[in-house]
Formats: C-alpha cells, structure tokens, sequence
C-alpha cells in the first residue's frame, strides 16, 4: 500500500489553529466512519496544545487515507511527562480542568482509532488516526512513513510503498526535481511496484527504468525481507540512505549505487546486498531530502512508539528545508510482547 503526500501546517498563534481544523474538515468529506465534528475536534486539541505549549510553537502533519485522517504534531520543546496523560481525563472532575495538555490529549486518545506519543526534552511527537481500523499493520509488521514536499503543501516528489505478507517488500523513490513532474515519476516507479508481487529486485529495477522512461526519472530503493530466511535484499539506484537497527541499538548501513533511473537508455548496474535480519528488527529508509547523518541514539527507547512517529521525529531534527522529505519505518515485532 502507498501513502500519499502530509500537508504541514505551521501552528504558532490561534488562527493557525482555525486554518488547520478548516482544512481537517474538508479532508474529513466523504470519509466513511469519521465524522467532521470528530476530526475538527482533533485537530483544534492538537494544534492548541502547540500554540499553548510548545514554543515557540510547532506543526501539524496531516494527510487523508484510505481508511481515515492521519495527524501528526510536532514540537521541538519542551517536552511531557508520563503525568500529562494519567490519571485519565474522565476522572478528573471537570472543575478542575483547565483545557491544556492533559485534557487536550486525553480527547485525541478517546477519539482516535490508534494513537501514540513519544517526548523529550528535544520535543513531542504525538500521533493520531482517525476514522476505521488502523492501517500500517499487517501480521507482525508495522509500518509508517511522512513525506513532506518541499514548502510543506503541493505535490512531493518523493513517495514510498510497503507490501506485506510472509515476506514483506517496500520502496522509496524520489523523483528529479520537484513539483508535478517529478510526482509523475515517483508515480511511475510506484505503479509498477504494485502491479505485481516483487521477488527478483534486479528485475523490478528494470521495470521501474522502462516505466520511468516516460517521465523526468528518479533514484529509487527497495528491498524484500523474508523473516523465515533472516534475510534482507535491497538494491539502490541513486542517493536513497537505508538502514537496519537491531537490538534498539545496532546499525547496518544499506548501500546505494550512483545512476538515475529513467533517464538513459542502458539500465543501471544493480548491485544486491544481502544483510542479516532478525526479530524486532527495523528498516528506515530516508530520501536525500533527509540528510544522511541522522542517528536515533539521542532518542531513548524512540523504537519502542509507532513508525510514523519514528519518522516524524527523524524528518524534524535531519530534514533539508531545500527538498521534498520523506522517512518510511519498517518495524518487524515477531517474537515480541
């Protein structure tokens, strides 16, 4: 499955917050199961939350789905504690609030299909979907992904697609440039990955070059991990970074090959990387719109919280403001609580 493009709203005085709701509202139109009164809620508690707590300020990630609506607040500080959330909102008695953080977030809980947050003193992250039953969950993976286009709203260039199963493939491609032409090349790539199930990457690397033919061309990275071998394929064209984390803590880089897909008639050499994969393992696959030292070690037991939160706070301390962004997350939670 393929996601589409977050639109990011700046969040820094209360008119910020009224655009934000407005704009939920319309994606909430035609969204079977969520109700607009519901997703304007939402969104009015998250972006409030921000203008009367983080400073100076923040940003609300959002995007329509499938299934639902997918928002994502983001601040750099100061950060929350666990006590910001308990004891639950409905026993506090009512003359006692005073709006803020713990009523504001208790009502994105109650009113989310899935919800996660993950803080520290660096900022907060909170997630919430909304509308029908969570999707980036199949089996034992789970997975999420933000893709930011360059200025926060129009078209990204940039787009990442998962197919899970037994084995699980997935693929992150950036077009060149920016814009509608470099979306239609993304597109291309991500149509042909989802016309057919992947089981040879040389060969879908190929594909991808043919359909991207038509197109600007691009720089793409994908990958099949089959969990029963403990085994990770992945084959770059282009400056994709990939990389596998294991035991929370240890890191293996994914390598990438110079070339461009699309853009000249001879295919480029695909060299296949075989690594090790283990339970509880994950893959983050980032385009060069996120610069390429990024680490997690500043971020304690961040693996633990859902991928979309993983890659929201990936995007927010290593995003190039010059680029589309994107961050997809692969969590394998086979053998875990």
């Amino acid at each position: 499955m393929s996601e589409n493009e977050h639109r990011l709203h700046a969040i820094e005085a209360e008119e910020d917050v009224g655009a934000l709701r407005r704009a939920v509202a319309r994606m909430a139109v035609g969204q079977h199961g969520l109700p607009t009164g519901v997703a304007e809620l939402v969104a009015t508690e998250l972006g409030t939350n921000l203008v009367r707590h983080a400073h100076p300020g923040g940003y609300v990630l959002a995007r329509k789905t499938a299934d639902g609506i997918e928002l994502i607040s983001v601040d750099r500080g100061p950060g929350m504690t666990a006590a910001s959330l308990t004891p639950p909102v409905d026993l506090v008695p009512s003359s006692n609030r005073r709006g803020g953080l713990n009523a504001g977030l208790g009502v994105v809980r109650r009113n989310s299909a899935e919800f996660d947050w993950y803080s520290t003193r660096g900022g907060t992250v909170v997630y919430a979907r909304l509308g029908a039953n969570p999707s980036g969950t199949a089996g034992h993976w789970r997975f999420g992904g933000v893709n930011v286009p360059l200025g926060g709203d129009g078209e990204s260039g940039d787009a990442w697609s998962v197919t899970p199963g037994e084995r699980l493939t997935a693929l992150v491609v950036d077009g060149l440039g920016h814009g509608a032409g470099a979306a239609l090349a993304a597109s291309a790539a991500i149509t042909t990955f989802e016309h057919g199930p992947v089981t040879a990457l040389d060969d879908f690397i190929r594909r991808a070059h043919q359909a991207m033919r038509a197109t600007r061309g691009g720089v793409l990275g994908a990958c099949v991990i089959d969990p029963a071998n403990g085994e990770l394929s992945y084959a770059a064209v282009g400056n994709i970074t990939g990389r596998i984390i294991t035991n929370g803590h240890r890191s293996v880089h994914l390598l990438d090959r110079p070339g461009t897909l699309g853009t000249h008639l001879p295919v480029p050499r695909t060299h296949l990387q075989h690594c090790r994969w283990e339970p509880g393992s994950t893959l983050v696959l980032t385009s060069d719109g996120i610069r390429s030292g990024w680490n997690l070690e500043d971020h304690p037991r961040l693996l633990e919280h859902h991928p979309a939160i993983i890659a929201a706070v990936v995007h927010r301390d290593h995003a190039r403001p010059s680029d589309d962004a994107t961050v997809l997350v692969v969590r394998d939670r086979s053998g875990m609580p």
